[in-house]
């Protein structure tokens, strides 16, 4: 014996498909997103994913598609995403793009030295450079992050 299952038709409408578009908008919006609490981030690697606290992080570097996370205590985390995907992972306020292949956390910041774009200094004595394009934004964005004139 079959089963049989009872199918209804819903009314057709005059245009085809007029109440069912075929792409939907996904964008995520302020009132659904979900505030992190644990202050941790998920970064895909090439094992599986990784969870570590963003204050830990001192710096990103680019290689390619890929971007390595640096931490205070030395370690790095290669993540199979670029620099920018990672940026947009972190709060905007706490990092900055010093150069197009480095971002770093503007809480590690131990130095800035002037120079045509000048380099800054982290903990352990790591140096980085700031390009003369990333300047004016670094420099705006240190302001705002430690509230200078």
């Amino acid at each position: 014996m079959l089963n049989a299952i009872a199918i209804r038709r819903l009314p057709e409408s005059p245009e085809p498909n007029a109440a069912f578009p075929r792409t939907f908008s996904l964008k995520a919006t302020p009132e659904y997103t979900v505030p992190d609490v644990s202050g941790k981030i998920a970064l895909p690697t090439m094992e599986g994913i990784c969870f570590e606290k963003v204050k830990h992080i001192l710096y990103l570097e680019a290689s390619g598609n890929y971007t390595a996370l640096h931490f205070k205590d030395k370690r790095q985390v290669l993540v199979c995403k670029t620099l920018r995907e990672v940026e947009k992972m972190l709060p905007e306020t706490a990092f900055v793009r010093i150069h197009r292949s480095h971002s770093i956390h503007l809480k590690h910041l131990k130095k800035y030295t002037r120079g045509k774009g000048g380099h800054v200094l982290l903990p352990n004595g790591i140096t980085l450079a700031v390009s003369i394009g990333q300047k004016e934004l670094f420099m705006e964005q240190v302001k705002r992050y430690y509230k200078l004139p």
